[in-house]
């Protein structure tokens, strides 16, 4: 069919039902144009885009038919305004208003990540060409949203510019219920100046985020690719990231991370900031940063490369920094620079300089490092080592009296907290309002619910040699040696909680880099109740009855009737077989979601040789930073996680 309608129908070869169908209809005043594709027998996935003289709407979806867990869809929907939009006042328009929408779906954190680094994102959001975005975006659909029985996604989506699109920000803001709730943001915000026809600077931040409230974690990630400022290309990632529970960390990097560090769980890898100044096609000039904030650290680093050649013939030199800060007990830095020139005539070197310096300070100067000099008929080389200057004096610090320090984090109110009891149905006490809302106030303890006493000045059972800025000579380790209420012996179990190993203990600088942000170490201690049973005496029997009734619409037309005035029948008989379902069918109820839990691998003995499994004794009731600790002293192994042996 050709003329004022196109379809394009492509058959598969088992069945009569066509793979691809593609939809051109230029029906002044309406063009309508889409794709959708099939999958599978029930699966379909595409897009359709209508275009009238007052707007453009755009819809993304992916359907599939024989999800587990019932039907599934995820569908993104837009309408566009023409220029200059929808005036909101003072320089703002609206330019765009849409929505996302997901029926058993949920918004998957490493996909979408992974859709900022190569730009698929950015499609998503108001697309000035559906049709040709969705051969990139409508595959990436399943991954951004993998089914999920029982979740639902759910947001608005609007775009907004500003000075007459001199700025403009398009966002779609995502929540998945129920609980646990997400909340995920997804962007694109763009600045050209002064004219967005010919931007003198012009910057495009692709950013996503998500909140998830299980673990708790909090995440934000942005993408200067397409970016220019002067005609100079600019590129790189930024991330900010916040996590607690049992692995809490806390990194802000712009550009990436210092080379030997150990990058915490759920952080991506990142591009470096870089900018292309090359002024001529035959010199290539790249600079690339990065800046990181860390737990332990702070890092910051450049490299700049140069390549400037005419047929074959030309120069070759880069210089690279790598510094990191340390900020305890005082004031210092390393610092590693590196570089090299040469002159190369077709691919051989002619002449060559090159140099690795390590500098540490500033009291005292320590500085390390290795030059060379190649000329076309010899080379030469030069090692130095070199110290110079006085520490600082060193001023008598304040002791750190560490009894006074626990005692004072044992007084705290919030050190105490009750436990609910841990019987169920079985507990033969029933309490008042008034002694419930005293339990729930945290004034008095539940009869068979238990206490928790807690610190997190110093962990329990490892050796202190340092508390924050002050040092501990000798060493010492404190621990409970005994739990007792009200002057009696009770049982007590231990807690553990979350330390940072650089606040106890002295790291060198490559432990402060591979060293986790946090480890797990006993900071309390548990008083457990009488968990014996109690006897059958003491519970009563009781039976209950109950009566069921079904209370039907008041007004059960009423739905039936504004379709009928809309006159959308198809709707009509929908609702009229819809309410023939038992409202009992299990495909009108999500079903339970079950929480998947995930616990740090434990740490084990490692040979450094070898990589195997070393036989060496361990407590059973010990934590991942107390075998640290302990194998990390022993020669020939190393503490590494289970799964790595």
């Amino acid at each position: 069919m050709g003329g004022i309608f196109g379809l394009d129908l492509e058959r598969l070869a088992d069945d009569r039902l066509p793979a691809v169908v593609e939809i051109d209809s230029p029906l002044p005043p309406v063009r309508l144009r889409g794709r959708l594709e099939r999958q599978q027998f029930r699966s379909f996935s595409g897009v359709l885009s209508a275009t009238v003289p007052a707007t453009t709407v755009t819809a993304f979806g992916q359907l599939d038919l024989a999800a587990p867990g019932g039907p599934a869809f995820v569908a993104l929907l837009g309408a566009t305004f023409p220029e200059p939009g929808i005036q909101l006042g003072l320089g703002f328009a609206l330019s765009g208003v849409g929505g996302v929408v997901g029926v058993n779906k949920a918004v998957n954190r490493d996909a979408l990540i992974a859709a900022i680094a190569d730009g698929t994102a950015g499609e998503l959001l108001f697309p000035p060409d559906p049709v040709a975005a969705a051969k990139r975006v409508v595959p990436r659909l399943p991954a951004l949203f993998p089914t999920v029985p029982g979740r639902t996604v759910v947001g608005p989506m609007f775009e907004i510019s500003w000075g007459g699109r001199m700025v403009s920000l398009s966002a779609a803001v995502v929540a998945e219920v129920p609980d646990p709730v997400r909340l995920s943001l997804l962007g694109i915000l763009r600045v050209a100046v002064p004219d967005p026809e010919v931007p003198l600077i012009q910057l495009k931040a692709t950013f996503a985020g998500q909140y998830d409230s299980a673990e708790p974690s909090a995440f934000l990630m942005a993408s200067l690719s397409g970016s220019h400022m002067a005609g100079v290309p600019l590129d790189g990632d930024v991330l900010v990231l916040s996590r607690g529970g049992p692995d809490p960390t806390f990194v802000l990097s712009a550009g990436g991370f210092h080379p030997a560090f150990a990058v915490p769980r759920g952080v991506p890898a990142l591009h470096r900031l870089s900018m292309n100044l090359s002024p001529v096609p035959w010199i290539q000039l790249r600079c690339q940063a990065y800046f990181a904030i860390t737990s332990n650290t702070l890092q910051f680093g450049a490299q700049l490369s140069l390549v400037a050649e005419i047929a074959g013939c030309g120069l070759r030199g880069q210089f690279g920094l790598d510094v990191l800060v340390h900020r305890e007990p005082s004031l210092s830095f390393s610092a590693r620079m590196r570089g090299s020139l040469s002159v190369e005539v077709f691919g051989e070197s002619l002449v060559g300089v090159a140099f690795d310096l390590v500098l540490e300070g500033p009291a005292p100067w320590h500085a390390v490092g290795r030059g060379s000099i190649d000329l076309f008929l010899f080379s030469a080389s030069f090692d130095f080592d070199e110290r110079w200057g006085n520490p600082p004096p060193a001023l008598p610090a304040p002791p750190a009296d560490l009894r006074r320090r626990l005692e004072e984090a044992f007084a705290r109110p919030e050190a105490w907290s009750a436990l609910p009891p841990a019987g169920g149905d079985r507990i033969p006490v029933l309490l008042s309002p008034a002694a419930n809302r005293q339990i729930g106030e945290g004034r008095r303890v539940h009869p068979h619910g238990g206490v928790v006493a807690r610190q997190r000045v110093l962990p329990f059972g490892v050796d202190i040699e340092r508390l924050g800025p002050s040092l501990v000579e000798p060493a010492e380790q404190w621990d409970v040696a005994s739990a007792s209420l009200g002057g009696e012996e009770a049982d007590a179990g231990a807690t553990t909680d979350g330390f940072a190993p650089g606040q106890f203990r002295r790291l060198t600088d490559d432990e402060q880099l591979a060293a986790p942000a946090y480890d797990t170490y006993r900071s309390g201690v548990r008083f457990v109740a009488d968990t014996s049973e109690p006897d059958e005496d003491a519970f009563v029997t009781a039976s209950l009855d109950w009566e069921t009734k079904v209370v039907p619409d008041p007004n059960p037309t009423r739905m039936l009737d504004v379709l009928r005035f809309l006159r959308l029948e198809a709707l009509v008989r929908a609702e009229k077989i819809a309410a023939t379902v038992s409202l009992r069918d299990p495909s009108w109820w999500p079903t339970e979601m079950k929480l998947l839990v995930s616990h740090e691998p434990p740490v084990v003995a490692a040979s450094t040789w070898a990589m195997t499994a070393a036989s060496l004794p361990a407590s059973p009731s010990a934590t991942n930073g107390e075998l640290r600790l302990l194998y990390a002293g022993l020669a020939g192994v190393r503490p590494v996680e289970a799964w790595e042996v």
